[in-house]
This record gives structure tokens, sequence and C-alpha cells, in this order.
């Protein structure tokens, strides 16, 4: 088991995680992101945004019903870069899970939170290590965004890493409860900054 989290933990796992900032690109283009200060700032409103935003759509899919799930995170999902993001690296990680576990699994829409909750039940991964690698996966995407778009270098940046995992646990601790109706954005700032996205002069990434 230990394994299979370390796989799906790496950078190297190809879910697709690469190709979005989690609106990390629109926020530099906007000038809302000049460096290590503001990163943090972000990546601490990240880790509450991920608790409440995307972890009670991965409780639903592990626990309950991942199509519901993944229907109710399709109507959340107002943003149209936002749901298009969800969709294709949820397409992607169906696709890498299928080729790993022989997990096939099929959704309504295919987004992110619903196909996580739904394959790592399939393979026995607790909901709590499920939620835990749905929180670690976003901040260090949102990392990796940043050190690409030149925010900050390699090195601080694994500390910024480092620095937001005790907000990290403490979010995941207060929504472990939680279910998709209890959902909700706390990162105004981000989504509208993402909103814009497609209407970026110059884009990095799809997202």
């Amino acid at each position: 088991m230990q394994q299979l989290l370390y796989q799906l933990a790496d950078s190297a796992f190809p879910a697709g995680s690469f190709a979005h900032s989690l609106g990390l690109e629109a926020l530099r283009g906007l000038g809302l992101l000049a460096g290590e200060r503001e990163l943090a700032l972000r990546l601490h409103e990240l880790a509450w945004h991920t608790a409440y935003a995307t972890l009670p759509f991965v409780n639903d899919a592990h626990d309950a019903d991942p199509a519901l799930a993944d229907r109710a995170i399709d109507r959340f999902l107002s943003s149209r870069v936002a749901n298009r993001a969800s969709r294709a690296q949820g397409r992607a990680l169906a696709i890498a899970a299928e080729a790993m576990l022989d997990a096939r699994v099929e959704l309504p829409h295919g987004h992110l939170a619903a196909t996580l909750g739904a394959v790592l039940a399939r393979a026995a991964v607790s909901l709590d290590d499920a939620r835990r690698l749905a929180m670690f996966g976003a901040l260090r995407s949102a990392v990796s965004a940043a050190v690409r778009l030149g925010v900050v270098g390699p090195l601080r940046a694994q500390r910024v890493l480092l620095d937001v995992a005790p907000i990290a646990e403490r979010a995941l601790a207060d929504t472990r409860a939680l279910g998709a109706n209890d959902a909700r954005s706390l990162s105004p700032l981000v989504d509208l900054a993402q909103a814009a996205h497609d209407r970026l002069y110059a884009r990095l990434f799809q997202s």
C-alpha cells in the first residue's frame, strides 16, 4: 500500500497535473504573485480551499456513490476553466490508474476529485490516505507551477511546501466529515483569476 501511495504522489505519475497551475499563472499574469511571500499566502488559501472545495467530493466518491459525486462537482465548478481542468486531470488519472491497477472507472464527467476517490476505494486505500494524497497533490502541483513561472526557486519552493504542512493537517482534520452538499469555495481571488486564464496574452499552462 505504501508503494502505491508513493507512486501516486510522485510528480512523475502521468495524471496531467503538470499542465495546470491551479490559477497561479493567472495570478502571476495579473501581478498578484510576485514572490515567495505571496506564494506562501496562496498555498495557505489553497490548503483550506482544497479541504472545503475538493475533499468533500473525494469523501463521497470514496465512501458513497462516485457517479453522484461526479455530477455534484460538475455543478459546483461553475468556472469553465476550473471545470475543464478538473475533467482533463480526471481523465488522465483514470487512464493511468487503469494501466497500473487494472481498475477501470467510468463516470459521467470524469472530474478529478470523483475519479481519485473512486480509484482509491477500488484499490483499498483508506479515505484518510486518499484525502492526504489529494491535499498533497494540490499543494505540490501549485509549488511546481510556481517554480516554472519563476515565482520562486526550486530549493526555496520545497521550504514553502514544508511550511504549509501544519495548515494542511488542520484543514484535513476540520473537514473529515464533509460531503458534497457541504462543499464551498474559500479562495475567491484564485477563482476569479483562474476564470481569466484563457484571456492571458501568453500561457504556459492549460489552467
